[in-house]
């Protein structure tokens, strides 16, 4: 399948050197208050009350009945807590923290206007942190971050291979956060002859990988271990939170209605998200996010199938507004990642 030689520029920076990536997508709602940790540690699946200042972990915020409100990255500060959210959720978000608080000292507030970030990504991303000065990536667990500065500009780095490459994202807060990261971007990509790479190219990554993405394949009507993601974001071992009672039986019974899987399709476009699977004439799932794979020279999507339905290499079809695609699934992830 032929790609556009300006993605495959991009793509292939990625993979082999490094990739300068605005992110647009993500807010921040910042938590003050001697409660913060204890009452957050409430309604989401992960710890955070041990969580040291400088760490971070990905959790998930459920219903009563288990299922997804958002999920997020949670990072601790000295004296406040990120909640590191897809800016599709932020309202939801702020109106399932709201409801919980009664009496509490802690204060919400939303900093996603106030704030901005750009990801570096690829094989060469430790070396260029390092470069900037902001220490040892490679020695950095998943979200651990740290401040710092560059050309006089305040940032805070956090280690996220979020696309399924090394991956270091820069948080700038302040009135004009947005236009001091276009800037620094503009810089180091002139200084160190880094590309700028578009959505599609680090979307592509991301799938390719089998990485999840907050409201594209994590949405209202998924359970936390559908995703795949138990070890990164859920703990059986903390403490009750809402919605504890259904992942833990689902945990104990070793029951899992519906698994996250990759499927190649034929044709030259990614399929429509949402729609409908079958295997062998049987309904099987659904459709997520998709996008062009060079790695397999197809599109590949992921997708949410009903367990034990279907196996590695099984036809299936998706049923689009404008006709049948067929496909196969696929193991993920769809191309050998490169180590951290």
């Amino acid at each position: 399948m032929p790609v556009d030689s300006g993605f495959e520029r991009q793509y292939q920076a990625c993979l082999t050197a490094a990739g300068l990536y605005h992110r647009r997508d993500r807010g921040i709602i910042e938590l003050r208050g001697d409660d913060r940790a204890a009452w957050l540690n409430n309604f989401v699946t992960n710890v955070i009350t041990t969580v040291s200042t400088g760490e971070g972990n990905y959790a998930f915020a459920t219903t009563r009945e288990g299922r997804t409100v958002f999920d997020l990255n949670m990072l601790v500060l000295e004296d406040r807590l990120w909640l590191d959210i897809d800016c599709r959720r932020l309202e939801k978000a702020k109106a399932h923290l709201d409801r919980y608080l009664i009496c509490e000292d802690v204060t919400v507030l939303d900093l996603t206007a106030q704030s901005g970030r750009f990801a570096i990504l690829g094989p060469q991303t430790s070396g260029v942190v390092d470069r900037l000065g902001f220490g040892n990536l490679a020695a950095m667990a998943w979200l651990q971050h740290t401040p710092g500065t560059i050309d006089g500009h305040e940032l805070r780095m956090m280690r996220h291979d979020f696309a399924g490459v090394v991956g270091a994202e820069f948080f700038v807060t302040g009135a004009s956060a947005d236009e001091e990261v276009a800037t620094v971007i503009a810089t180091l990509s002139a200084k160190l002859e880094i590309p700028i790479v578009d959505r599609s190219v680090v979307e592509s990554l991301r799938i390719e990988a089998g990485i999840p993405a907050s409201v594209d394949d994590i949405d209202e009507d998924v359970i936390p271990p559908e995703t795949g993601q138990i070890e990164r974001g859920i703990s059986s071992q903390k403490g009750c939170y809402l919605g504890q009672e259904v992942l833990e039986r689902m945990r104990s019974r070793g029951a899992i209605a519906r698994r996250l899987v990759g499927i190649r399709f034929d044709g030259d476009a990614p399929v429509p998200p949402g729609s409908k699977l079958t295997a062998n004439d049987q309904p099987v799932g659904r459709v997520m996010s998709g996008c062009i794979s060079p790695t397999l020279g197809a599109p590949l999507s992921l997708a949410y199938v009903k367990s034990g339905s279907v196996e590695t290499e099984t036809p299936v079809i998706a049923h689009t507004e404008h006709g049948q695609r067929h496909g196969t699934t696929t193991p993920l992830p769809a191309r050998k990642l490169a180590p951290s």
